[in-house]
């Protein structure tokens, strides 16, 4: 199973097949509050199911599961140059992994408290820190047979990395960085995404925002505000990257 995962995790990593991510932000009263990062990438098990024949791997071996939550305080000193303010925000979230090769499921979960809106865009960017550093340790248990990981091949960053994004009291707000954006063609990870999404093996992301106070005002092509004005979802897929990178972005006063 330990082989099996790591082959797994990897086409995660690399981007191998389609998936799907949800982002839920909750906002209390005071500024504070939780992000909850979901992503299902349960259609890598077709895959890693026809991996597991090629290498010989027995049916009870094949169907074992996974369902447990790591919490990050036991592995943040191991997670590389992360700094001291950085891993104070970190070691307060936890990691869920839920697999179930019968029921073809495959499910990360990472959650942060945060205690202002500042915090939000920094815990972002380390989320996927947090994430590949995860993913690359559990390949890199599989043993003999399961490939590695060169660091050249890694991820570098995400698709935040091309925009402004705001966090404060009663607003927030997204926007493109047209000249980060105007470099695109040279991010090979990028690069990758969008061949994928011209093969048909979309990538999804959804955003929720849930508010304390109903929305006054928002802004963005594919908004959706929940009857009481208190929730606001946002779906949009790598081709609208591509395609009309305004459709992510987006502006909330609240």
């Amino acid at each position: 199973m330990q082989k099996l995962l790591g082959l797994l995790l990897l086409g995660g990593i690399l981007g191998l097949t389609s998936c799907e991510t949800t982002k839920e932000i909750s906002f209390n009263q005071d500024g504070s509050g939780l992000m909850v990062t979901t992503t299902d990438m349960s259609s890598l098990l077709g895959i890693a199911k026809m991996a597991g024949k090629e290498m010989n791997m027995n049916k009870e071996e094949g169907d074992k599961s996974i369902d447990t939550t790591i919490l990050l305080t036991t592995m943040v000193d191991s997670i590389p140059d992360l700094t001291n303010e950085e891993k104070e925000l970190v070691k307060n979230g936890k990691l869920g992994l839920n697999i179930n090769m019968a029921e073809e499921k495959l499910i990360t979960k990472l959650e942060f408290p945060f205690s202002n809106g500042g915090q939000i865009s920094k815990l972002e960017q380390l989320s996927a820190k947090v994430m590949q550093d995860a993913m690359k340790k559990k390949v890199e248990e599989g043993g003999e047979g399961t490939p590695s990981i060169p660091d050249d091949e890694m991820p570098k960053g995400t698709m935040d990395d091309y925009f402004i994004i705001t966090y404060k009291k009663g607003l927030v707000e997204k926007k493109h960085n047209p000249e980060k954006y105007a470099t695109v063609s040279d991010d090979k990870s990028m690069q990758a995404l969008k061949e994928m999404g011209g093969q048909g093996m979309p990538m999804n992301t959804i955003i929720i925002f849930n508010f304390p106070n109903p929305v006054k005002k928002a802004t963005g092509k594919n908004i959706i505000l929940s009857a009481d004005k208190k929730k606001v979802t946002i779906t949009n897929s790598i081709d609208d990257f591509f395609d009309d990178v305004s459709k992510l972005e987006f502006k909330i006063e609240y």
